[in-house]
C-alpha cells in the first residue's frame, strides 16, 4: 500500500496500474472532472471514443496525471466521494485477501480537512441524475394524488388527510399451521379469522422513515383497509422529498393496476415503459440501475401472487440482486409468497389516540359526535372505515350510521353527487335512477371480477365520469403505439359492495353464492353476503329503492335470511364443522333485523358458543347486538378462553342483562377482565356478580395479581369464589395472592 505521505500526483501514479483495470462507472468520474473544469469538452469526448472501459480508464488517468498535482488531488477527492459507484465492492473472501484493495487505498490518503465538504460531487451521469429527479417528481405526484382522492369524499371541505401514523408491529406471528391446530373447530372460510384485529396499542419504534432507511427487503402485511397503501405512499413521499447526495431510484407499482404482463417482459420494459420513461440516456440509466442495484428500491403494492416472470425474478434476486424490495399483501396471500427471510411488518391500522387525531383533522369539532359512539370508534381503527365514517359525518346527516354497509352506501351517494356537478341537487334519488343502467353495469363487472378473484374489471362500455369516479384507470400497452384503458375499484371492498348490489338485482344467483362460499376455490364470495344483508334493510339510506323495484326486494327479503342461516347450519352439519357463528353474527348485525336475530338464536337453541374465539371490537359489537335482541328468553353464553380487547369487553358488558347468569360464565368473564389488567369492566362485573370475584385455582400468575389489585381498589370487602376440579393442585401463586388480599376478602368459597 502506498505511503500516505506521498503527494496526490505520486499517490495516483503509483496506483495507476490497479485503477486502470478496476475503476467502474468512468462516466461518473468524467462528469465530475468536467464540472470541476479539470477536463474540457474535447478531452471528455476523446476519452469516450476509446473502445472499452480499460482504455477509457487509461486515457482518463493519463490526462489527469499530465495536468499535475491539483488535478490529481481533485480526482482522488472525486473517487473518495463516489467510491460506492466507482470502485468495485470489497470482497471478503480469503482468496482475495492479498489483492490490491482500492477502498483501503483511498482511505489511506490524507485529504485537506478544510476542503472535504466544499463540493457535492455527482454520483452518476447527468441523465441518471435527471432521471432520478423525474422519478422524485412522479413519486411526489402519486403521493399527492393518493390523498386528493380521499379528500374528494368530503363535501365543501378540504381536510388535511395526509399520512396519519399507523401501528406497525414487527412481532413474530404464529404460523398458519399452529393456528389451525389450536383453532380446529373454526371454519375453513378463514378471512374473518385471519383478519380479526383489535384497536392496537401504539408501537413507536417503527416508522416509515426507519423502514425507508433499512437495508432489508420488507413485507408489509395487513387486512384490507389497514393502511398498507398509505404507508407505501408515505415512503414514496419521504424519498421524493429528501435532499441527499446519493443517486438512488425508487419505483412504485400498484399490482392491482398492472395487468396482462407479457411472459417475456424485460426489466427495461417494466421500469421504463410501465413506470417512467427516461428523457435521455435510456441505456446509460439502465446500466447504472443494474450495476448499482443496491441504490434501487421497488415497491410492489397489493401483491396476490408472483405469477409474473419479471416480478418473480426481482423478488428472488435474479434481477437487481442488491435492490431493496418492499411488498404489501393481505394475510390470505402471505403464506403463498414464501418470503420467510424478509423483514415482516404487520400494518394494524390506527391506535385509539390516532383515531381521535384523524377524525379531529377530518371533522374538526364535529369529531366528538363520532367519538361518543363506541361502535363507530371501534370501526375507525381501520383507516378505510375511518375515512368512510368521517365522510359520512361531514355531510351533516344527523342520524349516525351503525353498520359498515351504511357507510358504504353513504360514500356511494356522496360520490355520485359530488361527481355529478350538481352539488346542490334537490333530488339525488331521482339522479341515481337516471344512472341505474351505468351503476348496474359497473355492479355486474364487479360481481364477475370478484368471482374471478381479480380487481380488473371487464365489459365496461360507458364513459360516464360520475360512475367512473369509483374507479382508477390504467393504461395498458397493447403495442408500442397502441394503449387500452382498464379500470379497478379504489379498494377491493368497494368492489365486493357493488357485487352485492348486482346480486340483489339477480336474486337467482344468491343461493349459488351461498353454496360457493363453502368451496375452496370460491370461498372469497362469502364476503359479499354481509353487504346484501344491510342492503335488504328497509331502513337503510335510500339506494336500493333507486335501483331495484320494491316488490322484487320484498320477494328476496322473504326468503334470504332463512336461506342464509339454513345453508350455513346445513353445511356445517354435513362437513362436521362448527357453525361459523361470528360470521353469521356479522351478517345479522348488518341486517339490523331483530326478527332474523331471534330466528338465528332459535337455531342455536339460544346457546351462543364463542369459546376459543379472538373477538375484535367489531365482532363484539355484532355479538352484543344479537344478544340484546332476545327480550323474552335469556341466552346461554360460552366465553371460555376468549380473547378480546378493552373496547370489545365494554361492548359485551352492556348486553349481559340478556344472558343467563350461571356457571361457568362469571369465571370466564372475570378471566377476560383480569387478563386485560382489570382496567375495564371490573366494577360492572362486581355489581353483576353481587360483589363476588370468581377465580379458577389453576391459572396465570398475572390473573391472580390483577385480582388482588381489583380487591385493593374497592372500599367494600369482596367474596372470592374459587372454582376447583377434584384432584387438581392449587396454584402456588393463588395462595400467595390470597394471603396478600386477606384484609379485603369478606368470604372465601
Amino acid at each position: 500500500m502506498a505511503s500516505t505521505s506521498q503527494t496526490a500526483l505520486e499517490y495516483l501514479s503509483n496506483a495507476r496500474v490497479h485503477l486502470v483495470g478496476k475503476l467502474r462507472n468512468h462516466s461518473v468520474i468524467l462528469e465530475n472532472l468536467y464540472q470541476q473544469g479539470i477536463l474540457h469538452d474535447e478531452e471528455v469526448s476523446k476519452i469516450k471514443t476509446e473502445k472499452d472501459d480499460y482504455d477509457k480508464n487509461r486515457a482518463l488517468l493519463d490526462s489527469v496525471i499530465k495536468k499535475g498535482e491539483a488535478s490529481c488531488y481533485q480526482l482522488l477527492r472525486i473517487i473518495d466521494q463516489t467510491r460506492r459507484r466507482t470502485l468495485e465492492r470489497p470482497n471478503s473472501d480469503e482468496t482475495t485477501a492479498k489483492e490490491f484493495n482500492l477502498h483501503q487505498w483511498i482511505c489511506c490518503f490524507s485529504f485537506k480537512e478544510e476542503a472535504e465538504t466544499d463540493t457535492n460531487y455527482l454520483q452518476g451521469s447527468r441523465p441518471c441524475h435527471r432521471y432520478q429527479s423525474k422519478l422524485k417528481s412522479k413519486g411526489n405526484k402519486l403521493s399527492k394524488d393518493f390523498w386528493k382522492a380521499s379528500n374528494k369524499l368530503f363535501q365543501n371541505k378540504n381536510p388535511d388527510l395526509s399520512y396519519t401514523p399507523l401501528v406497525l408491529d414487527t412481532n413474530d406471528r404464529c404460523s398458519p399451521s399452529k393456528i389451525k391446530k389450536c383453532k380446529n373447530k373454526k371454519s375453513k372460510l378463514s378471512r374473518p379469522k385471519k383478519l380479526r384485529t383489535y384497536i392496537p396499542e401504539d408501537i413507536p419504534e417503527i416508522s416509515p422513515t426507519r423502514l425507508l432507511e433499512m437495508d432489508k427487503d420488507i413485507l408489509l402485511v395487513g387486512k384490507p383497509g389497514t393502511g398498507k397503501t398509505a404507508l407505501s405512499h408515505e415512503m414514496l413521499r419521504l424519498w421524493s422529498e429528501r435532499d441527499d447526495k446519493e443517486l438512488d431510484y425508487m419505483f412504485y407499482f400498484d399490482m392491482r393496476e398492472i395487468t396482462n404482463i407479457p411472459l417475456d417482459m424485460s426489466l427495461e420494459d417494466l421500469l421504463f415503459n410501465c413506470y417512467s420513461e427516461p428523457d435521455e440516456g435510456r441505456d446509460e440509466i439502465l446500466e447504472d440501475i443494474e450495476r448499482n442495484s443496491e441504490n434501487v428500491t421497488i415497491i410492489l403494492d397489493g401483491v396476490t401472487d408472483l405469477s409474473s416472470s419479471v416480478m418473480k425474478k426481482l423478488v428472488e434476486k435474479d434481477l437487481l440482486s442488491d435492490a431493496k424490495i418492499i411488498i404489501t399483501c393481505r394475510p390470505d396471500d402471505e403464506e403463498d409468497l414464501c418470503l420467510e427471510d424478509w423483514f415482516r411488518v404487520e400494518v394494524k391500522g390506527f391506535s385509539e389516540g390516532t383515531i381521535k387525531t384523524y377524525l379531529s383533522k377530518a371533522l374538526g369539532e364535529d369529531h366528538q359526535e363520532v367519538l361518543s359512539n363506541v361502535e363507530l370508534l371501534t370501526l375507525s381503527h381501520v383507516p378505510m372505515y375511518a375515512l368512510m365514517v368521517a365522510a359520512s359525518f361531514s355531510s351533516g346527516v344527523s342520524l349516525q350510521p351503525k353498520t359498515v354497509t351504511e357507510i358504504y352506501i353513504n360514500i356511494v351517494r356522496f360520490s355520485l353527487q359530488m361527481n355529478s356537478n350538481r352539488t346542490r341537487m334537490k333530488n339525488l334519488n331521482q339522479f341515481i335512477r337516471t344512472k341505474r343502467d351505468e351503476i348496474m353495469s359497473l355492479a355486474e363487472a364487479a360481481f364477475y371480477a370478484t368471482q374471478r378473484k381479480t380487481v380488473n374489471l371487464e365489459g365496461l362500455s360507458f364513459e360516464d365520469s360520475c360512475i367512473l369516479s369509483f374507479l382508477k384507470s390504467l393504461d395498458v400497452n397493447i403495442t408500442c403505439t397502441k394503449k387500452a384503458v382498464k379500470y379497478a375499484f379504489l379498494h377491493y371492498t368497494m368492489q365486493e359492495f357493488f357485487a352485492a348490489l348486482w346480486l340483489l338485482t339477480n336474486p337467482e344467483k344468491i343461493r349459488e353464492v351461498f353454496q360457493q362460499s363453502f368451496t375452496e376455490e370460491m370461498k372469497h364470495m362469502k364476503h359479499v353476503i354481509p353487504f346484501m344483508c344491510q342492503l335488504l334493510n328497509e331502513e337503510n339510506p335510500s339506494l336500493m329503492s333507486c335501483l331495484v323495484p320494491d316488490e322484487k326486494l320484498v320477494e328476496t327479503q322473504e326468503w334470504f335470511f332463512k336461506q342464509m342461516i339454513d345453508t350455513f347450519f346445513q353445511k356445517a352439519h354435513d362437513s362436521e364443522l362448527y357453525v361459523d357463528t361470528l360470521f353469521l353474527c356479522q351478517c345479522l348485525y348488518e341486517s339490523q333485523s331483530s326478527e332474523d336475530c331471534i330466528a338465528f338464536l332459535d337455531k342455536l337453541n339460544f346457546h351462543l358458543n364463542l369459546s376459543g374465539e379472538n373477538l375484535d371490537p367489531h365482532s363484539c359489537q355484532a355479538v352484543a347486538f344479537i344478544v340484546t335482541q332476545s327480550k323474552e328468553r335469556k341466552i346461554s353464553l360460552n366465553l371460555k378462553d376468549v380473547t378480546l380487547s378493552e373496547q370489545g369487553m365494554r361492548q359485551l358488558l352492556r348486553c349481559l342483562q340478556h344472558v343467563k347468569w350461571c356457571d361457568p360464565l362469571p369465571q370466564q368473564l372475570w378471566r377476560v377482565v383480569l387478563l386485560s389488567n382489570g382496567q375495564t369492566g371490573y366494577k360492572t362485573l362486581l355489581d353483576l356478580c353481587e360483589n363476588q370475584l370468581h377465580l379458577s385455582v389453576v391459572d396465570k400468575k398475572m390473573l391472580f395479581e390483577n385480582a388482588v389489585k381489583v380487591m385493593q381498589r374497592e372500599d367494600a370487602k369482596v367474596t372470592v369464589c374459587l372454582h376447583w376440579v377434584r384432584g387438581v393442585t392449587v396454584c402456588q401463586s393463588l395462595s400467595e395472592c390470597l394471603l396478600q388480599a386477606l384484609p379485603k376478602i369478606s368470604n372465601l368459597r
